[in-house]
């Protein structure tokens, strides 16, 4: 069955596009940018999430079952049957977005619901789940929104790093048993599912608005590193390359594989192929997004991504400059799938970031959602 919810535009300004993998004008499924604004539908399907993902493992699992335990007695038993769900429940675990918590509802319980104590033992269980970097970037996303609060006005005064952001945990933390974290709001989705010594990370999102602000005196640049190593690989590109490599199905107004694509279905492969002069540059730029686990198993699945480039493509549409809109930018591997795209603004007047990361054989823990 599937879950048709109204969404408003993450801040941006536009109508609403829709269409499925390797269209050529993509809404995304109502997730915001020049694509989806106003009065989008995005749909959640519950699909077959089975737990047999392809993890090189590496996970730091006994910890992070250890932080969830103190996360979870710390709540009563109303909040705790809000929060931590069943694992089997897998439409839940798909219910994750870029919009704001106000126009796609989330499950679990949002932080400003929470006493502090809680809050902190939510926000400690993540940081064991995550490396410093992964941590930091949820907390600059968070002061992004506080930032957007801050200039008040039309689709920014609903904004706030308690308001828009909720956690769950599925199933039993477990050392052997399978189970899941959910943390997320706007411009972020944190999906990390553990089985054993196996960890998924994906489906990840991040996102940034604006791309760069000053809070407390330090300049924030949330995805600063994605962005930065993306740019970087695209710029690299002779002219014969950049033109293998552009996408021939048209144009891109927001992500291919965001949320509510989880039915294991991506685009047909595109682009060139990564040359054994470009691997360097490739790893580089996917690095960032699998650096957001924990050591071991962050060091473990860039192996895996490595072995697999020599089957890699990169692909971008539209523009690949960093201050360009709509610049749009793909790593798609046998594993690997990343997008990055500058979207269109509402509340601030320049281009702000979309990002989406997924493993094509363990998203949510799973081999392949069918």
């Amino acid at each position: 069955m599937a879950t048709l919810l109204a969404t408003a535009g993450c801040s941006d300004s536009g109508s609403t596009s829709t269409a499925t993998p390797g269209s050529s004008s993509q809404g995304g499924g109502g997730q915001g940018g020049p694509g989806g604004g106003m009065g989008s539908v995005q749909t959640f399907t519950a699909v077959d999430l089975n737990t047999g993902g392809d993890s090189p493992g590496g996970a730091n699992t006994a910890a992070v079952v250890t932080a969830a335990q103190a996360f979870l007695a710390t709540l009563d038993d109303t909040l705790k049957a809000k929060i931590n769900l069943a694992f089997t429940d897998n439409q839940s675990r798909q219910t994750w977005s870029n919009f704001p918590a106000s126009t796609v509802a989330r499950k679990g319980v949002a932080l400003k619901d929470l006493s502090e104590a809680q809050r902190a033992a939510a926000l400690a269980m993540m940081k064991v789940a995550l490396s410093p970097e992964g941590y930091q970037q949820v907390l600059n996303i968070q002061k992004a929104d506080d930032y957007l609060n801050s200039l008040g006005g039309d689709g920014a005064d609903g904004f706030g790093n308690l308001v828009d952001y909720y956690v769950a945990v599925y199933g039993t933390p477990s050392a052997t048993a399978p189970f899941m974290l959910q943390f997320g709001g706007h411009h972020l989705a944190r999906n990390l599912t553990y089985n054993g010594t196996k960890v998924s990370e994906t489906p990840q999102f991040v996102g940034s608005e604006p791309t760069s602000f000053t809070s407390g005196g330090q300049t924030v640049a949330p995805v600063k590193d994605e962005s930065t190593a993306l740019f970087a690989l695209f710029a690299s590109l002779s002219a014969g390359d950049k033109a293998a490599a552009k996408l021939s199905s048209g144009t891109y107004d927001d992500l291919m594989m965001g949320p509510a694509h989880d039915d294991g279905v991506f685009p047909a492969s595109e682009g060139l192929t990564v040359t054994a002069a470009q691997k360097t540059l490739v790893l580089a730029a996917i690095k960032p997004y699998v650096d957001d686990l924990a050591d071991d198993a962050a060091a473990k699945l860039l192996a895996k991504y490595e072995s697999e480039l020599g089957s890699t493509k990169i692909a971008w549409a539209n523009n690949t400059g960093p201050e360009d809109e709509s610049s749009y930018l793909r790593i798609d591997g046998p594993s690997v799938w990343i997008e990055f795209i500058n979207t269109r603004s509402r509340s601030t007047p320049n281009i702000h970031y979309h990002s989406v990361y997924r493993d094509k054989t363990n998203d949510y823990g799973s081999t392949k959602p069918s």
